[in-house]
């Protein structure tokens, strides 16, 4: 018994040296191979442009990233470090639902804007907490969320009943 043990351990061994990392593993790569930083998003998404009315007719153009799966949809903004002006990132519900979101793993803060079936913003949380998990939502079923970075509404003037249009929004959309 003492014998098979030993050739046990002496096997595991011999495996855990030729396993082992090279030499040199241990040392940082250098900055031209360094992975990208955890504001860079490592899934490409589709992109569209979006635009928000005003009361007084002014647009607002944004281009945004489409998280249309559950996957994108938990994923969101989460990780990333900025959100550049005139960006953002729409979930589409389709159906429209009830929409509840919030800023887990995400270190910015966003403006959320729920966007009802009739394509107008239905309510808007303003400057979120980064990383709270406090749920948020909007006035009733949403057909989209759009999240843009924190301060953008406010700067832009952007009030709930404003008119968002996309084509991204157009095959969500059922109005009852």
């Amino acid at each position: 018994m003492k014998t098979h043990l030993r050739t046990i351990l002496l096997t595991t061994g011999i495996a855990s040296l030729l396993c082992a990392a090279p030499a040199g593993a241990d040392t940082p790569p250098e900055p031209s191979k360094a992975a990208p930083a955890a504001s860079t998003s490592a899934r490409a998404m589709e992109k569209t442009s979006l635009t928000i009315t005003d009361r007084q007719g002014h647009d607002h153009r944004f281009t945004v990233e489409i998280a249309r799966t559950p996957k994108d949809r938990a994923a969101g903004l989460t990780h990333r470090e900025t959100v550049p002006e005139g960006t953002g990132m729409l979930f589409l519900f389709n159906p429209p639902e009830a929409a509840e979101m919030w800023m887990r793993d995400t270190p910015v803060s966003l403006d959320m804007l729920f966007i009802g079936p009739d394509g107008r913003i239905q309510a808007i949380a303003e400057k979120t907490v980064p990383y709270s998990e406090a749920r948020t939502g909007g006035q009733g079923r949403s057909s989209a969320v759009l999240e843009l970075a924190g301060g953008s509404t406010e700067k832009a003037g952007i009030v709930v009943g404003d008119k968002v249009t996309s084509d991204a929004l157009a095959p969500a959309r059922h109005v009852q």
